[in-house]
């Protein structure tokens, strides 16, 4: 008998049960009410801390100008966000030297080149191996040719759902990165 208690179970939506108590006789009844599962809020998941995907567009000549303030300011968004770099190049030594620095300048980041070709087939397969070198923790650097920086760019961006696309600023003084796109208000630029 004692293993039928264990294991007989009463339906959540069953009657009311009676419990009696003390010498006052006093009765009280417990429902059971069903279960309701409730997704949470979508102000919930706005509250929740999560880091922004940043996007940021580098020409071949804009990495040849200015090279150490570019590398300063990269280094510092890959230890608050999660960058992606989209380099455009027609040369073969700028990217290597680019994905050098950044590898000593970030040493616990895996820095990783990805080179990807213009096409709508092929951006979305590489989209999706960035995506995967993201959610792994690693810093992609797509290397794409300088004619289709643009387009790569925003097929990429568009694919992550980025939070945010920066284009590198030249003055006469240094060069600095500028917001070209955003996702929503709560960002801001760091």
């Amino acid at each position: 008998m004692i293993w039928q208690s264990f294991t007989t179970r009463r339906a959540l939506t069953a009657e009311p049960v009676d419990f009696r108590w003390g010498s006052s006789g006093a009765t009280s009844e417990r429902r059971h009410a069903p279960l309701v599962v409730r997704e949470p809020e979508t102000a919930w998941w706005q509250a929740q801390v999560r880091s922004m995907v940043t996007v940021a567009e580098i020409g071949e000549y804009d990495a040849a100008c200015h090279r150490e303030d570019l590398m300063a300011r990269l280094a510092r968004l890959a230890e608050d966000d999660e960058l992606l770099v989209v380099f455009g190049s027609d040369g073969r030594s700028a990217p290597q030297g680019l994905v050098a620095e950044l590898r000593h300048r970030l040493p616990r980041h895996g820095v990783v080149a990805v080179a990807v070709r213009n096409g709508e087939k092929r951006l979305l397969r590489h989209a999706a191996a960035v995506e995967r070198l993201l959610d792994g923790g690693g810093l992609p650097v797509v290397i794409t040719p300088a004619i289709g920086l643009h387009e790569v760019t925003a097929g990429i961006a568009s694919y992550l759902r980025a939070d945010r696309v920066l284009r590198v600023l030249r003055s006469t003084s240094g060069a600095d990165l500028c917001l070209v796109w955003q996702r929503g208000t709560e960002a801001s630029l760091s």
